[in-house]
């Protein structure tokens, strides 16, 4: 039962962070996120985050600098 409830956690932690960074991206450019990545270096994205120490908006913002470059 455990591991069912860390998976479900995962996988609202992984939509939530999907819905930001589009969000971040729509505000930054005005297109979603998937107009300048593809679903899989989205997903990489969001194994660093889970890596990483840095809160979520932090992260995104950075994201979003480092795609724009």
């Amino acid at each position: 039962m455990q591991a069912l409830n860390e998976m479900t956690e995962l996988g609202y932690t992984r939509t939530m962070f999907i819905e930001n960074l589009s969000h971040q991206f729509i505000a930054v450019t005005g297109c979603g996120v998937y107009a300048y990545l593809d679903p899989v270096d989205v997903n990489g994205l969001f194994n660093n985050y889970v890596s990483d120490m840095l809160p979520i908006d932090a992260f995104i913002r950075q994201c979003v600098r480092d795609v724009l470059k």
